[in-house]
């Protein structure tokens, strides 16, 4: 997968994506969640998220991942402040630091995986959480029934086709992580959604 290609337009994608609300199912539930000393940020994108965790969170330690260099860039320009650690690598090719995070951050990152490709994303994510980690998600999924279910396949069908061949998507198909975080150890906190249920924010933890 290659994001370059559409760093420059991404913004205009989530406009015309999702109307707008990506960032607001980003920050959902950051005022729900226990103060983070050490978060990861795993597919930032181009920053709108992290600029709001550093000004929420000023004490606390940032590494923030992305294969992609241009939106590391975008990124950077987001925040003047906070103590941030840039790593531009692919995921889970990341050799990081086991048991360091007490927050895991995948906004609209796992849905780029297929099946068993996620199942390893969470798994290597899972070594590198605290004990009694948080976990937040933030994604797309299909609704549960009615019209909106057939308006959100319709959304995603498209997006999928879009990232497919403008930066070589694998998935075809979202794919649901719930089960994944169980086995990880990590239980449901809290869940909103928006745009009728085409995207979801999630609050997960584990306390060992």
């Amino acid at each position: 997968m290659n994001f370059d290609r559409v760093a420059p337009i991404y913004g205009l994608l989530e406009r015309v994506g999702a109307w707008g609300k990506m960032q607001r199912c980003r920050i959902a539930l950051l005022g729900d969640i226990p103060q983070p000393q050490r978060v990861l940020l795993v597919g930032e994108g181009p920053g709108r998220f992290l600029a709001e965790c550093v000004r929420r969170f000023p004490d606390a330690e940032f590494t923030v991942l992305d294969a992609s260099v241009e939106m590391l860039k975008r990124a950077k320009k987001k925040v003047s402040k906070g103590k941030v650690e840039w790593v531009h690598a692919e995921f889970p090719d990341w050799d990081g630091p086991l048991g360091k995070f007490d927050l895991i951050v995948t906004n609209f990152f796992l849905d780029c995986f297929t099946e068993e490709k996620l199942a390893a994303v969470i798994a290597a994510l899972e070594k590198m959480a605290a004990p009694a980690a948080d976990w937040l998600v933030a994604d797309f999924e299909i609704a549960p029934r009615g019209w909106r279910r057939c308006w959100s396949k319709i959304v995603v069908g498209a997006l999928y086709r879009f990232f497919r061949i403008s930066v070589g998507l694998e998935a075809r198909a979202l794919v649901a992580p719930e089960a994944e975080l169980a086995r990880a150890g990590f239980g449901l906190m809290k869940r909103v959604t928006f745009l009728g249920g085409l995207l979801k924010s999630e609050w997960w933890g584990r306390d060992f």
